[in-house]
């Protein structure tokens, strides 16, 4: 949940605050054409990590997260995990899919379009949004790099009377 929270939270301050703030559209066919990676490189690299760390790449908390889970589910029950996989690669294709019509689709852009024309010059990425950005990203690296200074805290609530009845369903 952690994981999720943080990684979330940067997805949705480079689309709402960083890219639709500036170009008032969240359509991927306006996206595409406005070559967003060279007029806002900061949102496409801020962007493309927020990206890799949902689909669970190793060195970010998203890594984490899936790696437990998965672990989890196959402790419940191989099938269950397995489908929890294909989840995951349906997540990494539909991020995958977003980053490209975003920020890297190679559609020229049509000096006649509106849309191109509106968004020759968009405004530079704040400090503030940086930070933002940064904070977020460096605490997925954190997390992902040392994924302790979270599971120690959690760990000990699962030996909670709590749990007791979940350890009885799940033959624990």
């Amino acid at each position: 949940m952690f994981a999720h929270g943080i990684i979330a939270s940067l997805l949705f301050a480079v689309v709402g605050r960083m890219v639709y703030d500036r170009t008032h559209t969240r359509g991927f066919s306006d996206l595409g054409v406005m070559n967003l990676n060279q007029m806002i490189p900061f949102a496409a690299v801020t962007f493309t990590l927020a990206s890799v760390a949902s689909m669970g790449l190793p060195g970010f908390s998203g890594f984490v997260a899936e790696l437990q889970v998965l672990i989890g589910a196959w402790h419940l029950s191989p099938t269950l995990a397995v489908v929890a996989g294909l989840g995951i690669l349906v997540g990494v294709a539909y991020t995958l899919r977003a980053l490209f019509l975003a920020f890297f689709h190679d559609a020229p852009v049509a000096s006649s379009n509106a849309v191109g024309q509106a968004h020759s010059q968009l405004p530079a990425i704040t400090i503030a949004e940086r930070i933002g950005a940064v904070l977020l990203v460096g605490t997925s690296l954190l997390i992902g790099l040392y994924p302790r200074l979270l599971l120690d805290l959690i760990g000990p609530s699962f030996s909670s009377p709590l749990f007791d009845g979940l350890r009885k369903v799940c033959g624990m």
